[in-house]
């Protein structure tokens, strides 16, 4: 079973060069609510991007990038499945996947298609469409 423990986003969609966190442990469960435009799309959007490189909602990739400062669109996912703790960073100007398992980053001789596919069949037991 995934635990989500944390989801963090800068300059991705309307947010700006400061990192917005949301800690997903700081109490069980987890509701997120808001008024409109208040970001709660953006969370969801964060974490599915941070696993799949691509948003829950239908936007295209470019336009997942702030638009005024148009670069350093980083997104990064916690969480842990069992014993093991994972953290997943996803960026987008520049192109940006790692994965890190109990600290240390999974090998990345192989292309990010095949780290995407490996990730999914062997960490995450899903893909994005069971996911969503």
């Amino acid at each position: 079973m995934i635990i989500f423990k944390k989801v963090r986003w800068k300059n991705f969609l309307s947010t700006g060069n400061v990192f917005s966190e949301v800690d997903l442990q700081a109490s069980k469960p987890n509701l997120i609510i808001g008024s409109n435009g208040a970001g709660k799309s953006t969370i969801l959007d964060a974490l599915t991007f941070s696993l799949f490189g691509k948003p829950f909602r239908k936007i295209n990739k470019p336009a997942l990038v702030n638009s005024i400062n148009e670069k350093d669109c980083l997104t990064e996912i916690e969480f842990s499945i069992g014993r093991k703790e994972y953290k997943v960073v996803r960026g987008i100007k520049p192109n940006k996947f790692e994965i890190y398992c109990n600290g240390q980053l999974w090998n990345q001789e192989s292309s990010v298609m095949e780290q995407q596919k490996n990730f999914e069949q062997n960490v995450l037991k899903m893909n994005y469409k069971s996911f969503t």
